[in-house]
C-alpha cells in the first residue's frame, strides 16, 4: 500500500469546511499503484497544526492523528474510544509517539468502516478529545466502500 500512496495519480479534490472553520480542511486523494496494484485512498483533515489521516486499500487501513503539540505519553500503547454519529463509544487502541498516535491494525479497518458515510466522529485518548464534522466526506462514501472494502 505504501507504493500505491507514493505513486499518486489523481486528486479527487480539496473540500473546505463551513466558514466558521475556514482554516480546517478535508482532502481526499485516490492513488493507483502502477501495474496491477489496488487503488488506495488518503483522507486527510488539517487544522492549525492538527492532522488526522486515514489511508486505506482493499480492506486494510492505517489511521494516524497528530495534535500539533507534544503528547504527554510517549512510546506507549494506550486505550481510547471513538464514537460515530452519537452512537455508543467503541474501544480503540492507539500507539502513541511524542507528536502523533496511530490506531493499531486490529482496530483501523473497523474504524474506517464506521466513519464511512457518517456525519460526526469523536475520538478520545489520554490528553486528546476531538470531534470532527465528517459531512464533507459523505459524497465520497461510495468510493470509500469500493476502495477500502468498508461495509455498508
Amino acid at each position: 500500500m505504501t507504493t500505491a500512496l507514493a505513486a499518486g495519480l489523481a486528486c479527487l479534490g480539496a473540500i473546505a469546511l463551513a466558514p466558521e472553520t475556514a482554516h480546517a480542511q478535508w482532502r481526499v486523494r485516490e492513488y493507483q499503484e502502477p501495474a496491477h496494484g489496488a487503488p488506495a485512498l488518503e483522507i486527510t483533515y488539517r487544522s492549525s497544526g492538527e492532522r488526522l489521516t486515514v489511508l486505506c486499500s482493499a480492506g486494510t487501513a492505517f489511521v494516524s492523528f497528530a495534535p500539533g503539540y507534544r503528547l504527554p505519553v510517549s512510546d506507549a500503547l494506550v486505550d481510547g474510544r471513538y464514537s460515530v454519529d452519537g452512537r455508543p463509544a467503541k474501544p480503540v487502541r492507539w500507539q502513541v509517539t511524542r507528536n502523533s498516535a496511530f490506531i493499531t491494525a486490529g482496530f483501523a479497518t473497523g474504524f474506517v468502516t464506521d466513519i464511512t458515510g457518517a456525519s460526526q466522529l469523536s475520538i478520545a485518548f489520554p490528553a486528546v478529545e476531538q470531534t470532527y464534522d465528517l459531512s464533507p466526506l459523505r459524497p465520497h462514501a461510495a468510493r470509500l466502500r469500493a476502495v477500502c472494502g468498508a461495509a455498508s
